[in-house]
């Protein structure tokens, strides 16, 4: 057990004393555990089973369960052994974006108040219905707005939370694009005759879907003004949300998230904060991270969480890519 390093890393996260003790303490029994009931090579080489065995073994209730994991993955993220984060999420019911939301404030915040924020709206799972992640997520953001700065609360949300790696294949191919064009504006125009193309084969080319994608260039692909391309999303079920007699119908069969989209039924003052759309924002700016190489700046323009029609986000391109060859 590297317990200096587990000591360090807390520390460094403004984490209290207390609870630096008690993590130590959990990861020192688990380690202890494994050395001498299942003669293996401690904590550090554990796996999965592993852990059930402990957990087993020592009679957990549920809320010292949750003491033990959350000091194993402070133990896994101290150390960076991503296979053990891995197997605490698995065991916590965790989802990939909650797992590196709960990282992305480790990291802002510190562990305190990461904490304080995330158990905000109570246990959360993958599993959970979209209702109930809708009611955690409402709490989950009121807990944030309320301790972090809305400065700091955008720069969490648009994170890359999805873990979109701006090096996947299909996006190096619109950096390859770039690269040869020098114009930015006709990778625009590649991604929306791409969509055209996606939606036109699945509803037809004389259909209400395909023209509605047709008239918008923003709609999964970009228009640019100066060194902003504004970026709406595609409605989550284009046909529902066309066919739609309200507004309120319309925005609920646009949105795409099951953190948040239930929440679009109810009250304004039972809705999920629409700072929450910042993860969107987050989610359109990796394709352009991967063609410029770099950290881009993105704002939300619209959200359907604003009672607006459509979800639109505006990304801050490099002064290099404001004048394009033609």
């Amino acid at each position: 057990m590297q317990e200096e390093i587990l000591r360090r890393y807390l520390t460094s996260r403004k984490t209290k004393e207390s609870t630096i003790d008690e993590y130590v303490i959990c990861v020192r029994k688990i380690d202890d555990f494994l050395l001498s009931e299942k003669n293996s090579l401690g904590i550090d080489e554990s796996y999965l089973k592993d852990i059930q065995a402990f957990l087993k073994q020592w009679k957990t209730d549920k809320k010292e369960k949750q003491v033990f994991l959350y000091a194993l993955k402070s133990y896994g993220l101290a150390t960076d052994n991503r296979n053990m984060i891995a197997n605490v999420n698995r065991l916590l019911g965790k989802s990939p974006w909650l797992d590196r939301f709960e990282e992305t404030l480790d990291e802002f915040v510190g562990e305190e108040l990461q904490r304080k924020i995330i158990e905000a709206g109570g246990p959360i799972k993958q599993s959970a219905s979209t209702a109930k992640k809708a009611v955690w997520t409402k709490c989950m953001m009121d807990c944030l707005e309320a301790n972090v700065d809305e400065k700091t609360c955008k720069k969490i949300l648009t994170n890359n939370l999805h873990f979109k790696s701006p090096k996947s294949p299909s996006f190096k191919k619109l950096k390859r694009m770039y690269e040869k064009t020098g114009n930015i504006d006709g990778v625009l125009k590649h991604l929306h005759e791409k969509w055209k193309k996606i939606i036109g084969g699945k509803y037809g080319y004389d259909s209400p879907e395909y023209k509605y994608v047709e008239a918008d260039p923003t709609i999964e692909a970009g228009k640019r003004e100066g060194n902003i391309v504004y970026v709406s999303k595609i409605p989550y079920q284009i046909k529902e949300f066309l066919e739609a007699k309200d507004d309120k119908t319309k925005r609920y069969h646009y949105c795409h998230c099951g953190w948040v989209r239930e929440s679009l039924k109810k009250s304004d003052k039972e809705r999920v904060s629409p700072t929450f759309c910042n993860c969107s924002g987050g989610w359109h700016k990796v394709p352009f991270e991967g063609i410029f190489e770099q950290t881009l700046e993105v704002d939300l323009v619209k959200s359907v969480l604003k009672d607006d029609s459509v979800c639109t986000f505006a990304i801050h391109l490099p002064k290099e890519a404001r004048a394009q060859r033609r």
